[in-house]
């Protein structure tokens, strides 16, 4: 069952900071219809904020700020015309209709508006700091106080704290987004502790909660959150299927571990406190 809006201290429902929602971007969806469609399930869940956040630097995607910002615009105008029209977007369905122009039309309402931010899921690299002086690299809400970072998988790059350090030293946060899918940090979690101790921030994939990524990853997340390590929930979306922008249940695994206030507390006033430039209360660690 979603969480509902009320859920999460009122109206504002839960944000999600990590979702590859753009088409033809990278490997997400491939075209807009199932970006709106992803709108709608994000929407049901009870997500009224996405910031999306396609992959950037990696060797594959180079995908600069204006690209993005381009790009941004083009949904939040076509999820306009979806709520002032009762517009018939996305995959078409006989059974969901009326419920998906239902949805349409709360999209766009004042009171329940679905907010489509500008971000980027950046490959960790020496070139992050010449891309943000050159205006290229687009922050968390192209707000320019925090800075979604990926490791490669295999691993934690050499002096990767010295970069880290002087994005903080400009004032941006590194947010370092899926550490329990890194097998360094898996293995040998000590150089991750010692970035959040740093001041970085840590998010965690919804489906790595779940199982959905199986058991060695589930209780590689479940001890970063119960130490207090991790601090944001986000979807990680890229499909309607196979990754979809669903929060909820990864809430309720949260829930188990650290109880209901804090595991809501990472789907809302911690991402809230990050868009609006502010580093989030979050607790201190509670690893040795």
């Amino acid at each position: 069952m979603p969480l509902s809006a009320a859920d999460h201290g009122g109206n504002t429902g839960m944000i999600d900071l990590h979702v590859h929602i753009l088409s033809g971007l990278d490997d997400g969806p491939r075209a807009l219809n199932e970006s709106i469609e992803m709108c709608r399930m994000s929407y049901r869940d009870g997500v009224r904020t996405i910031v999306a956040t396609p992959h950037t630097l990696n060797g594959v995607y180079l995908n600069d700020r204006a690209t993005i910002l381009t790009k941004i615009h083009e949904l939040n105008e076509t999820l306009n015309k979806c709520g002032m029209q009762n517009a018939e977007c996305g995959t078409k369905n006989s059974r969901s209709e009326i419920q998906s122009s239902s949805i349409d039309s709360e999209l766009r309402t004042p009171n329940s508006e679905l907010r489509i931010l500008a971000g980027a899921d950046v490959r960790f690299c020496e070139e992050i700091l010449l891309r943000l002086d050159r205006g290229e690299v687009t922050t968390v809400g192209d707000g320019g106080r925090f800075l979604s970072v990926e490791f490669p998988f295999q691993g934690i790059p050499y002096r990767a704290e010295d970069i880290l350090f002087r994005l903080m030293t400009r004032g941006i946060i590194p947010i370092i987004t899926h550490p329990e899918r890194n097998l360094e940090i898996s293995d040998r979690p000590k150089r991750y502790y010692e970035m959040i101790r740093m001041g970085c921030l840590g998010q965690v994939t919804a489906m790595s909660l779940t199982g959905r990524f199986g058991q060695r990853v589930r209780k590689g997340v479940e001890k970063l959150v119960k130490e207090r390590v991790v601090h944001i929930i986000a979807s990680d979306a890229h499909s309607i299927n196979e990754r979809p922008p669903v929060l909820s249940e990864a809430v309720r695994a949260a829930e188990k571990i650290v109880g209901k206030e804090e595991a809501r507390k990472m789907v809302s006033d911690y991402p809230r406190a990050i868009l609006e430039g502010r580093r989030p209360n979050v607790p201190e660690p509670s690893h040795s």
